[in-house]
């Protein structure tokens, strides 16, 4: 019988770990924001949005990325078939880590751009940029629901 008891309490003690470490994945799953950004640009500012973006914008949420900051890869889209409501032209996503992870975004959006753009006037200045050539944009910020028990 003792040894049936040490040997319950050997496993517990050794799967208690992953069963831990799961939960954590678990409420980890939890922890990220997800970014959603809605541009409304109309079809001659097309080419201009993406050159921006992709030329500047891109390269700024790539240096992100490698601080640690975003969960995943950094994706745009454009609608295959317009809807009537909510009608956009682009929307991109960025996962970021968690709420901390955002709050370091917004302290160092201007020295990272800065670093990677020295001549550029800044991280508002290509912000003025891209609103000057859209006509509507919106961010909403969610969070993945896992439906895996």
């Amino acid at each position: 019988m003792k040894e049936i008891i040490f040997s319950l309490f050997v496993t517990l003690f050794l799967i208690s770990p992953i069963v831990e470490t799961n939960s954590f994945a678990q409420e980890d799953r939890y922890q990220v924001v997800i970014e959603e950004s809605f541009y409304v640009v109309k079809p001659e500012n097309k080419d201009k949005f993406l050159e921006i973006y992709k030329g500047k914008i891109y390269p700024f949420w790539n240096e992100m990325k490698k601080m640690g900051l975003i969960d995943g890869d950094i994706k745009m889209y454009s609608q295959r078939l317009h809807t009537l409501e909510p009608r956009w032209t682009f929307k991109t996503i960025i996962r970021f880590k968690n709420y901390n992870a955002i709050d370091t975004w917004l302290k160092k959006r201007d020295e990272v751009f800065d670093k990677l753009f020295p001549n550029a006037g800044g991280y508002q200045s290509v912000s003025k940029e891209i609103s000057e050539i859209t006509e509507e944009h919106w961010d909403e910020f969610i969070r993945e629901i896992p439906l895996k028990k």
